[in-house]
């Protein structure tokens, strides 16, 4: 890394020396797992569950095969167990211990596998076969030596929505059946264990459904925002090997101004104050630096786009009109009483239903109620005034 560099990675999982450790979630995790457990991390957006499970990914423990599997864009349960099928046969082939198994296992499914070769494995194309079954059949067939497998699934919960919005209601249903089927199988449960993950509320998306038992089986593990002290660690990384120092008070200042301490907006915020220090050929960032920075972030829709995006996807008709005029009366007024929150729901018709959209707002890291249950107030400043300035006005 050239001098002055910053070890900054924005909107992106990080990874290696750019990963904050997060020693005690990931002692939690190994636990759980080691239990038997199946898990889900369970966080607001931008929190870092993502560099969590890359973390688990690029670091296995021992006798454990680790598979990672983003499922975002999958809209229906056949693909979603196509893709899983693959990812975790390609996983294998990526170990030397498992080159014999997979060509004895690869025999055993010719209408999935088309050939084994130096360059991994060629599968069939198509969507014909039935993969949910021909994972059943994978793991009963599957000679492990006491290893287990343990596959990282990311956005999950969109997966679940897309099928909701897609194929609808019953479908979404049936797919999470088959999902805790395979999960409470005991010859699954052997070999094959899972750690879902997204920037979605699973449990909301279930809830609104009314089946969260099809979840409950599921161990949560929280990703909270960071400490002081690991805040602290992260600055340091960042500015590790570049001469760059940060004030004291300007330290303090950040921790204010920021708000909600996730890694997203600390890498924002430095990245910015780099460019500014750097125009004036200085090293050190000052607390006028901090709240210059802030105003340049503010100005950069691609920072906080997302958060407008994803409800624009997430929301249809009269339920993206109330959580956008919600957000919308919160960043001017700063706060909004539960009653008023009531009203607004009653103005497009959902005083049934409307309480599960506040609480995937929570969940999803827009708003909170910590300082008082019945008020609500966005978890950073830095959102609530993009949102005022770019969405609300």
């Amino acid at each position: 890394m050239s001098k002055n560099a910053l070890n900054v990675v924005i909107g992106q999982a990080a990874r290696g020396e750019k990963y904050l450790p997060r020693t005690n979630i990931t002692n939690e995790i190994w636990r759980k797992l080691e239990g038997g457990s199946s898990l889900l991390l369970v966080a607001p957006r931008r929190v870092g569950k993502s560099s969590i499970l890359f973390h688990l990914f690029d670091n296995p423990k021992e006798k454990l095969l680790i598979a990672y599997y983003i499922s975002e864009s999958v809209n229906n349960e056949n693909e979603f167990y196509k893709k899983l099928f693959h990812h975790i046969l390609g996983e294998m082939t990526t170990l030397r211990r498992y080159a014999a198994i997979v060509k004895t296992l690869a025999k055993k499914f010719p209408s999935c596998i088309e050939s084994v070769g130096p360059e991994g494995i060629k599968f069939h194309p198509g969507n014909s076969v039935d993969y949910c079954d021909e994972l059943r059949k994978l793991m009963q067939k599957a000679v492990l030596n006491d290893d287990k497998i343990i596959v990282l699934i990311d956005e999950f919960a969109s997966t679940v929505e897309n099928i909701v919005q897609d194929e609808g209601e019953r479908a979404a249903i049936h797919f999470l059946e088959t999902k805790r089927s395979i999960r409470q199988d005991p010859v699954m449960q052997n070999k094959l264990q899972f750690i879902y993950a997204g920037s979605i509320g699973l449990e909301n998306i279930v809830s609104k459904m009314n089946h969260v038992n099809l979840v409950a089986d599921l161990a949560p593990i929280a990703v909270p925002p960071l400490t002081k002290k690991e805040v602290k660690k992260l600055i340091n990384m960042i500015f590790d090997g570049s001469g760059i120092t940060l004030e004291e008070d300007a330290f303090e200042h950040l921790l204010e101004i920021t708000e909600w301490w996730i890694p997203y907006y600390f890498q924002i915020i430095l990245d910015e104050s780099y460019k500014i220090i750097e125009e004036r050929g200085s090293t050190v960032i000052t607390k006028g630096d901090i709240d210059a920075a802030v105003k340049n972030a503010l100005k950069q829709r691609i920072y906080f786009e997302h958060w407008f995006a994803r409800l624009r996807k997430a929301y249809k008709a009269n339920e993206f009109s109330f959580v956008k005029e919600l957000l919308n009366v919160i960043s001017e007024k700063k706060r909004i009483p539960s009653s008023e929150i009531f009203n607004c729901a009653v103005k497009y018709g959902l005083e049934n239903s409307y309480t599960d959209l506040v609480n995937a707002l929570k969940h999803d890291g827009y708003i909170n109620n910590s300082d008082n249950p019945k008020e609500y107030r966005f978890n950073s400043s830095l959102l609530r005034e993009w949102w005022c300035a770019n969405v609300a006005n």
